[in-house]
C-alpha cells in the first residue's frame, strides 16, 4: 500500500497531462521505440550501475573499471592499498582507503575500522567513477541509506582524486589529519551525519519517478524510485533497477524514458500521442529548458537547501514536467567574476549548463528560441548526444533535413544560416556540405578571421562558442553553454579562461609550450599566472577593446533580461560627473550596437560597446579620468535606432 501511495506522488507528470502513474521503465519502451535505443550509451542510463558482484569487471559503462597501473584488472581485485603508495590520500595514511574484493564480501572500501561495501558506481566509465557504499554500524545494522566515498577514479588519465575527503577525516583550521570520523563505534545516528548521502544528494536527478521518503529514527533519509510493473521487471540484468529503500520491491533506477515522457502505463498498453508527453510538442522551447535545467544545474531545493537537486523541501514535494528550475532549485553553482548585475556569467564548475543557457542570448535568439532540444538528442549515441540531423526549410519554403556534425560546423550552420554573418550561407549548402565547403570556409572565415579547418579546430564554432572552461573530472573538460566567446580581456580582469586559450592558444595539450612568445604555463587551473596574462594581452590585440579583428568591450553590465518595448538611450548619471558616470540602454532585439563618445568638436574619443547584444537592459560605467573637462557626446546605433545624449566632465 504505501508504494502504491508513493506512485500515486510520483514527479514526473505535468498538471496538464492527467495519465496513470505506473511506471514500465525503459526497456518496455525501447520494444517499440527501438530507434531510441542509443539512450542506453548515454549517462542518462550509466550515471548508476549496481556492482554487487564482479561479473562486468573492466566493462565500460557497467562495471567496475578503476586500473591506475593499466594492467587490465580493476583496482579492488588488485587489493590495491593506499597506504602503500604515493597518492592524493598521502594526508590520511595510515587510515588512507584500501580496496578489495571477494566473492563473499563484493567490493569493499576500507578506511581505518571500517570496511563499507560497494553496491553502486557512480559516473560510469566516460570520464570518472566513484563508488556508493552501505556502510555498518556498531550495531552490525547497515546503514539505511547509501553514502558516495571519498575515492574518485579519473579513467581519461588513469588517475585518484579526492571527492569530499572532509566528510570521511578530521580536518582541522581546514587542514586534513589521518583520523576517520567513522569508527567501528559509530552508530546509524552518527552515519546519518555523512553528508554524501546519495538520497540527499544525487538521486533526484539519477533515479526516475523517485520520492523522497521521511527521515528515519536514525535521521537517515532514504528514497523510492518509480516502481516498474512486475511483467516488465525481467528485462532488466544491466543498470536500470535497484532497491533503494531495501523494501524488496525494485525500483527504476538512472534518468530513463518515462523522467522526460511521464510514467508509461496508459502508453504501453494503448499506445497513441494522447497519452504520453512529448517535450517537442507539447512544452513550450521554456518548459523543455526547464525540463534539462532540473537536472544539468548546481545547486539545493527550496526552500530550506535540505537537497542537492530540485525539490520542495518544505512541502517534501517534487517538481512536474513542464515546472520551471526557479520553483524548486536556488543556484549554488561556482563562477568566475565576470558577474551581470542581476547573476552571475562564467561558470567554473560543472552542471551548470541551464544556468550558463539562460545568461546567453539563445532562449531570445531573434530568429529562434533555442533550445537544449536543437542541438542534443539523447536517443542517439553520437559524441555528446549532439544532434545527427535538423529539418529546416529551403529557399522554396520546402521541407529539407540537413546532416549535422559538430566538428565541420553543420550542426550550428543548419540553424545560424541565411542571416546575420552568415546570411549568404543557404540551407541548401549547408544540406550539401561536401560540395560548397569552399565557399561556406570563405564566409565563416570572414567571420573568424582565421582559416577553415573545423575538423582540425580552427573556424569551428564550437571552439570560440562553447569551450572548455568548467572542471568536472579534470580541467577544463566541460563545455560552457553561455555561447559567448569569451574574449582575452576576461583573463586579465577575473582570472578566468578565455576561449582563444583553452580551445587552441593554451590547451590541454600545448600547455608547456610558449605562445606568442609569452612564456610556459605552470598550471592550467591558475589563469592569473604571468603567462597567461601575457598571452592574453597579446591576443586582445586581436579580440579586444580595440583589437584589429574584434573590437569588443567586456564593461557592458545586464541589469535586466526582461524584454524591453521600445529602444531607449539613457541619460548618463551622474551628470556633470568627475570622472565615472553610467549609461543606461535598452533594446528590444538582439542587434549591433555601437555606442561612441564624442568631443565637443565632434571627434570619436572612445568606443563604449562594439557587439551583437542580446535584448535586455544594460549600464555602461565610462572612466573619463583621461580626458579634459568640457561637453561630450554619446551616441547609440542600433539597426535603425540612432540617439545621441549631451554629458558634462568637470574636473
Amino acid at each position: 500500500m504505501k508504494k502504491a501511495l508513493l506512485i500515486l506522488l510520483s514527479l514526473f507528470f505535468a498538471s496538464n497531462f492527467i495519465f496513470s502513474q505506473t511506471f514500465v521503465g525503459p526497456e518496455k519502451c525501447m520494444q517499440c521505440h527501438s530507434n531510441m535505443s542509443g539512450w542506453r550509451t548515454s549517462l542518462h542510463a550509466n550515471g548508476f550501475s549496481v556492482v554487487l558482484d564482479d561479473s562486468k569487471t573492466m566493462q565500460p559503462l557497467y562495471g567496475v573499471v578503476n586500473d591506475y597501473d593499466d594492467n587490465g584488472i580493476d583496482d579492488f581485485h588488485d587489493g590495491l592499498n593506499f597506504n602503500d603508495i604515493s597518492s592524493v590520500f598521502d594526508p590520511f595514511k595510515p587510515n588512507a582507503p584500501i580496496l578489495a574484493y571477494s566473492a563473499a564480501a563484493g567490493y569493499t572500501v576500507t578506511i581505518g575500522e571500517v570496511t563499507s561495501r560497494v553496491h553502486l558506481t557512480y559516473g560510469t566509465a566516460l570520464f570518472k567513477q566513484r563508488y556508493a557504499l552501505k556502510m555498518p554500524s556498531a550495531s552490525g545494522a547497515l546503514s539505511a541509506d547509501l553514502y558516495i566515498g571519498p575515492i574518485q577514479y579519473n579513467d581519461k588519465n588513469h588517475s585518484y582524486a579526492l571527492y569530499n575527503a572532509q566528510v570521511w577525516w578530521v580536518y582541522v583550521d581546514g587542514q586534513p589529519t589521518n583520523e576517520p570520523i567513522f569508527t567501528a563505534a559509530s552508530t546509524l545516528a552518527d552515519i546519518a551525519t555523512n553528508k554524501k548521502s546519495i538520497s540527499k544528494g544525487c538521486m533526484g536527478c539519477h533515479t526516475t519517478g523517485f520520492v523522497v521518503n521521511p527521515k528515519d529514527a536514525n535521521g537517515e533519509w532514504t528514497m523510492t524510485g518509480g516502481a516498474i510493473d512486475p511483467a516488465t521487471v525481467g528485462m532488466y540484468t544491466d543498470n536500470n533497477i535497484y532497491d533503494f529503500d531495501g523494501d524488496g520491491v525494485k525500483e527504476q533506477m538512472n534518468t530513463g524514458c518515462e523522467s522526460c515522457h511521464g510514467a508509461g502505463s496508459d502508453h504501453a498498453s494503448t499506445p497513441t500521442k494522447d497519452n504520453i508527453i512529448n517535450p517537442l510538442t507539447d512544452l513550450t522551447a521554456e518548459q523543455g529548458n526547464n525540463l534539462c535545467g532540473m537536472c544539468h544545474n548546481r545547486g539545493k531545493s527550496k526552500p530550506n537547501n535540505t537537497f542537492s537537486y530540485p525539490y520542495d523541501d518544505a512541502n517534501m514535494q517534487g517538481w512536474a514536467i513542464g515546472d520551471m528550475v526557479t520553483d524548486y532549485f536556488t543556484d549554488g553553482g561556482g563562477y568566475y567574476g565576470d558577474k551581470v548585475s542581476d547573476g552571475p556569467k562564467s561558470s567554473k564548475k560543472h552542471r551548470q549548463q541551464f544556468l550558463d543557457f539562460y545568461q546567453s542570448s539563445k532562449p531570445t535568439f531573434q530568429y529562434k528560441n533555442v533550445t537544449c532540444f536543437d542541438c542534443h538528442d539523447v536517443h542517439n549515441d553520437n559524441k555528446h548526444h549532439m544532434r545527427r540531423e535538423i529539418v529546416e526549410d529551403d529557399s522554396t519554403g520546402a521541407e529539407l533535413i540537413i546532416a549535422t556534425d559538430n566538428d565541420n560546423n553543420t550542426l550550428c550552420l543548419a540553424c545560424h544560416a541565411t542571416h546575420g554573418d552568415f546570411e549568404a550561407i543557404t540551407k541548401e549548402m549547408v544540406a550539401d556540405y561536401d560540395n560548397n565547403v569552399t565557399g561556406i570556409g570563405e564566409i565563416v572565415s570572414a567571420h573568424t578571421n582565421h582559416s577553415y579547418d573545423p575538423e582540425n579546430g580552427p573556424s569551428r564554432c564550437s571552439k570560440c562558442h562553447n569551450p572548455k572552461t568548467i572542471k568536472s573530472a579534470l580541467p577544463y573538460d566541460i563545455h560552457s553553454h553561455t555561447f559567448e566567446a569569451i574574449p582575452p580581456q576576461k583573463t586579465n580582469e577575473f582570472a578566468m579562461p578565455n576561449s582563444c586559450s583553452v580551445s587552441c592558444h593554451r590547451s590541454i595539450e600545448n600547455s608547456a609550450t610558449p605562445m606568442f612568445n609569452t612564456g610556459v604555463d605552470a598550471s592550467l587551473t591558475d589563469w592569473s599566472e604571468a603567462s597567461d596574462v601575457a598571452l592574453a594581452t597579446k591576443l586582445m590585440e586581436y579580440y579586444g577593446p580595440d583589437g584589429s579583428w574584434w573590437n569588443h568591450t567586456v564593461s557592458v553590465e545586464r541589469i535586466s533580461n526582461n524584454i524591453p518595448s521600445e529602444f531607449v538611450l539613457g541619460q548618463n548619471y551622474p551628470n556633470p560627473f568627475n570622472p565615472t558616470t553610467s549609461i543606461d540602454f535598452s533594446i528590444t532585439q538582439q542587434s549591433d550596437v555601437n555606442i561612441t563618445v564624442y568631443n565637443a568638436v565632434g571627434q570619436a574619443v572612445e568606443v563604449l560597446v562594439n557587439d551583437n547584444v542580446p535584448a535586455g537592459t544594460y549600464k555602461i560605467n565610462w572612466n573619463a579620468s583621461r580626458f579634459a573637462s568640457g561637453v561630450y557626446f554619446y551616441r547609440m546605433d542600433a539597426g535603425e535606432f540612432v540617439k545621441t545624449q549631451k554629458m558634462i566632465l568637470l574636473k
